[in-house]
């Protein structure tokens, strides 16, 4: 929901801070008076294009921030636009900030990262929704209706279609796989064909020398061996000497300093302690003087043994240097040229596989599309009766609507005739509408504008509350040409819709200014020689006086009062 919207010297708004509470957001005042001046503000917000003339009279810059609070079916899609920028989260809230300078430049900052116009209007799509003059209007667009249609399903029908959609979208990013696997096997196989001879050459470079993963660091640990025989033997006789074998060694004295402190160990715990560590260090030098004897018995090498090593070591690192850095990455090396010859070796079997695994796919694919395509067919006329049904009460007397589902061809993976999947299924949805009676079903973008077009929105929206995830719905037009039974009927719907979402509605009818949880009131006032707009909530006592000057104009009647108070408490 959007918590707090701030401006800054647009206009006649020098600097106005509005808090909106989460269900129905009412703002009125007289003609002139600026509301329409927030629609633009938000507009601006969300990437709309800058109109530099609004920046205040004597002022830099202008200033438009909001403050979002992210729902949880929101935070998924939106979490995914702000990573995919490389935008830090803030908790569950957004700032968005858009300045416009007087030298005709603008600047926008989500988080207070700076991004582009193209950033702010991603994101908008998907919190908000203005339904002015066709701004920010997700429903406008055909392919959000095939996802309104499923969500509806699945409110409708339950796990049961869920299952089946959550099958059908699993296969189809499987098949994507394959036919990604099978295009560039297709694409691999002409580029190894040109390199085979050289695949062929440096396999037998690295096969004649057969590197070991660590054989180098062995043979250099060898090699230090070899090269060094002599005086590595004379230190390690030198050492058994003086430990073990010639008298007076380290080991025959400390069996002395043993048997010293053996006699008054029982005199004294410190010098049975020492006992024991002195013990213990004739253990470890015992095993020591055996290790060096081992050591010497088995210190045989053969000098040719050395001339070996060299020699191996420098085919070594001939490859490392020629194929990779290390023994590792040559070992990795080969294993990829192995696996590309394999390829070219066996590409025909390959690609026979995998063909017979996309047409096993598509073949499973298109029945699983089959099952989802009745179940839209059939299912969503129910949808058409509900939001038909809200239509009428909005005053749309002869309204019919329909839910068209057509299977058009599209270029992916052909089959049937010219059903071709897609990420949905094979279906096409469309929402199609007709007020007058005569008229032809049109779409929803060709069918009416302003207020009319603001109300089927709204009779949509309201029937769809659960599937729709767009957080924030603003209406601007919403009471054009009605008044009376038909206003009252439409902040009814209007108010009913803001258990789900936040809305936010201009109107100058009393009968949807009465429903409101939040009364924002529109006005100008004069401050020595200027003139400025400003916004402020309405307590309980205004919001009754408001609504009474709605019903009967600047001059507020007993029996206003009284008509305001009834409307307030239906």
């Amino acid at each position: 929901m959007l918590e707090k919207l701030t401006i800054k010297n647009y206009l006649l708004l020098k600097n106005i801070e509005i808090d909106l509470s989460k269900g129905f957001n009412i703002i009125t005042g007289e003609t002139g008076a600026g509301k329409s001046i927030l629609i633009n503000a938000l507009n601006l917000l969300l990437g709309g294009r800058a109109d530099y003339s609004i920046i205040s009279k004597n002022k830099d810059k202008m200033i438009i921030e909001g403050i979002v609070s992210i729902s949880k079916e929101n935070s998924k899609a939106i979490g995914g636009i702000l990573n995919e920028h490389e935008i830090e989260s803030i908790g569950n809230n957004l700032i968005i900030r858009r300045e416009l300078y007087t030298k005709a430049y603008s600047r926008c900052f989500i988080n207070d990262t700076p991004v582009g116009t193209n950033e702010l209007k991603e994101l908008g799509e998907v919190i908000i929704d203005i339904h002015s003059q066709n701004e920010h209007q997700s429903l406008l667009k055909k392919e959000v209706h095939i996802e309104l249609v499923d969500s509806y399903l699945i409110k409708k029908e339950g796990k049961k279609f869920e299952d089946k959609l959550n099958s059908y979208k699993q296969g189809y990013e499987q098949l994507l796989i394959k036919q990604s696997e099978f295009d560039e096997i297709n694409k691999k196989k002409s580029d190894l064909d040109n390199k085979r001879s050289f695949i062929d050459f440096q396999l037998k470079e690295i096969h004649e020398t057969d590197p070991q993963a660590g054989e180098d660091d062995e043979l250099e640990n060898e090699l230090k061996t070899g090269e060094n025989i002599e005086g590595i033997r004379e230190s390690l006789t030198l050492a058994y000497a003086n430990l073990y074998d010639d008298s007076g060694s380290v080991l025959e004295r400390i069996k002395i300093v043993e048997k010293e402190l053996g006699k008054i160990g029982e005199y004294n715990s410190d010098i049975q302690k020492i006992l024991g560590d002195v013990s213990e260090s004739t253990t470890a030098l015992r095993e020591a003087s055996r290790l060096i004897e081992s050591l010497l018995k088995n210190l045989n090498f053969d000098p040719a043994r050395v001339e070996e090593i060299r020699e191996r070591l420098y085919k070594l690192q001939f490859l490392k240097k020629k194929y990779g850095g290390s023994i590792d990455e040559v070992i990795k090396l080969k294993e990829t040229l192995e696996k590309d010859l394999s390829l070219v070796d066996n590409f025909d079997e390959t690609i026979k596989n995998l063909k017979a695994e996309i047409d096993e796919l598509v073949k499973d694919l298109f029945k699983k599309a089959g099952e989802l395509s009745k179940t839209r067919k059939d299912k969503s006329k129910q949808l058409e009766v509900e939001i038909v049904k809200i239509l009428k009460e909005v005053g749309f007397e002869n309204a019919e609507f329909m839910v068209e589902v057509t299977s058009p061809p599209t270029p992916l993976l052909k089959g049937e005739g010219s059903k071709v999947l897609n990420k949905n299924g094979y279906d096409d949805v469309e929402f199609m509408v007709k007020i007058n009676k005569g008229d032809e079903f049109s779409s929803l973008r060709k069918t009416a504008s302003g207020g009319e077009v603001s109300r089927i929105m709204l009779a949509v929206k309201s029937v769809l509350a659960g599937a729709d995830k767009v957080d924030i719905l603003v209406f601007d037009e919403i009471d054009t040409g009605i008044s009376g039974r038909i206003a009252q009927k439409v902040g009814r719907v209007m108010k009913g819709l803001s258990g789900f979402r936040q809305v936010i509605a201009i109107t100058h009818l009393a009968q949807i200014a009465a429903l409101a949880d939040e009364h924002l009131l529109v006005e100008k006032e004069t401050e020595g020689n200027s003139t400025i707009t400003k916004i402020r909530p309405l307590d309980k006592n205004e919001k009754v006086i408001e609504v009474a000057k709605l019903l009967s104009g600047e001059k507020v009647t007993d029996a206003s009062i009284k008509s305001a108070k009834e409307l307030m408490s239906v």
